[in-house]
C-alpha cells in the first residue's frame, strides 16, 4: 500500500503518510537521523488534528516530502 501523500514537519522530527484505504488513515513516524520509529496509526482527520494539536504542530509547519 503506497501513501497518497507524505509530509514532514520543519524540524524533520516527524513524517506523516496519508493512506486511502476504505477509510482515511495516517501513519506517523518519529524520525531521528537515519532511524525511524514504528508507525503510529491514526484513523480519520479528527484523530490527525488532535495529534497535531497535542504536539503543537500547525499545518503551516508541514512540508511536502
Amino acid at each position: 500500500m503506497d501513501p497518497s501523500a507524505v509530509w514532514r514537519d520543519r524540524q524533520h522530527q516527524w513524517r506523516i503518510e496519508a493512506y486511502r484505504a476504505p477509510d482515511l488513515r495516517f501513519a506517523i513516524y518519529a524520525t531521528n537521523g537515519p532511524t525511524e520509529s514504528a508507525p503510529l496509526w491514526l484513523f480519520g482527520m479528527a484523530a490527525l488534528a488532535r495529534w497535531l494539536m497535542t504536539h503543537s504542530i500547525s499545518l503551516d509547519d508541514l512540508e511536502v516530502d
